[in-house]
């Protein structure tokens, strides 16, 4: 007979899934789908995982049914395409877990994951776009914006500038190139801090949490330099007017952007984890070393300063290469 405390850790698990077929449901928080996924594991292993994971898929398949029932892309292949993403996110989390990818870096872990969630979603995302329905359905929701955007301009040559720069297929066309160049970087930050946050999340009791540094002694493998200054000078070459035929090809650009905006996530959060290291120096004990760090989050998520303060992050953390911030290099893990 099964005891009442055999039963309570599958229970954790069941409601670890329900709380990842939420943070997904929500929309501004379905990146953080794989955390409580990756919390499971580093608790109860692949079996409480799948077990997560049961419950996870299951919600976000009947919120997706139940969201989007009716519109163009609510039959049962666009169903399927859409599942895609959490079911790519879920896919990443576990290879990043894998057995015999233990040895490698956390990041080289997760870069492979990413790979995993690229080439589900990447292609599901394309067809979406690629079909006549629901680019018609994008269409007239891009004009009904433009129409607002446009009585609020008014008549004249700001009227007319706006209505200029908002021209519904040139949008939709931006569009899918914004989703192309940064699709993969941003799935990797997903999959990166889902795993970081559900580790640590689990407790330092965990089997996991062992796995994951803290945040002041993080860096990544030094070998990255050398992926960060060369996709950077890649996007930087495509600029060049000699070279502009190279632009026709998107897959290049797309490719460039991708490696550049992956690379210096890696590079900006060593960054953070070396104003974290300065700031344990400073205040070893109080509310400074959580403040400067709140403080650094709400530049980063301001629209002024958010480009500036990621970028400071970045060279920050790529320029530990040469210069010893840390009086002790971090591990890379």
């Amino acid at each position: 007979m099964e005891t009442k405390s055999a039963r309570i850790p599958e229970f954790r698990y069941l409601a670890l899934g329900a709380v990842a077929a939420f943070l997904y449901g929500s929309t501004v928080f379905s990146l953080f789908f794989a955390m409580p996924l990756q919390t499971s594991w580093s608790r109860g292993g692949y079996r409480a995982f799948f077990v997560s994971l049961s419950v996870a898929l299951a919600g976000t398949a009947g919120w997706l049914f139940w969201q989007y029932r009716g519109l163009p892309f609510g039959d049962l292949g666009g169903f399927l395409l859409m599942l895609s993403l959490p079911a790519g996110l879920a896919g990443a989390m576990a290879l990043a877990n894998a057995g015999f990818l233990a040895r490698l870096p956390l990041v080289y872990r997760v870069m492979a994951g990413s790979l995993v969630i690229v080439a589900i979603s990447l292609p599901s995302i394309y067809s979406l776009f690629a079909s006549p329905n629901v680019q018609a359905y994008l269409l007239q929701g891009i004009e009904e914006m433009t129409r607002t955007m446009d009585s609020v301009g008014g008549e004249g040559y700001a009227g007319a500038v706006l209505r200029s720069s908002l021209e519904p297929e040139a949008m939709l066309q931006a569009a899918r190139r914004v989703i192309a160049d940064g699709f993969a970087a941003v799935l990797f930050g997903a999959t990166f801090l889902g795993h970081w946050l559900g580790t640590r999340a689990a407790g330092a009791d965990a089997p996991g949490s062992r796995k994951v540094p803290a945040l002041s002694s993080f860096s990544v493998p030094g070998q990255l330099i050398w992926a960060f200054l060369g996709s950077w000078s890649a996007v930087l070459s495509l600029r060049l007017p000699y070279l502009a035929g190279l632009r026709s090809a998107p897959f290049l650009e797309a490719l460039a952007w991708n490696a550049a905006l992956t690379v210096s996530l890696c590079f900006a959060v060593q960054g953070l984890g070396i104003l974290r290291h300065l700031l344990e120096r400073i205040a070893p004990t109080g509310p400074l070393r959580w403040t400067g760090i709140l403080l650094v989050v709400l530049l980063l998520f301001n629209l002024k300063t958010g480009a500036w303060t990621a970028g400071t992050l970045t060279v920050l953390g790529a320029t530990e290469t040469w210069i010893p911030y840390r009086t002790s290099k971090g591990v890379q893990t």
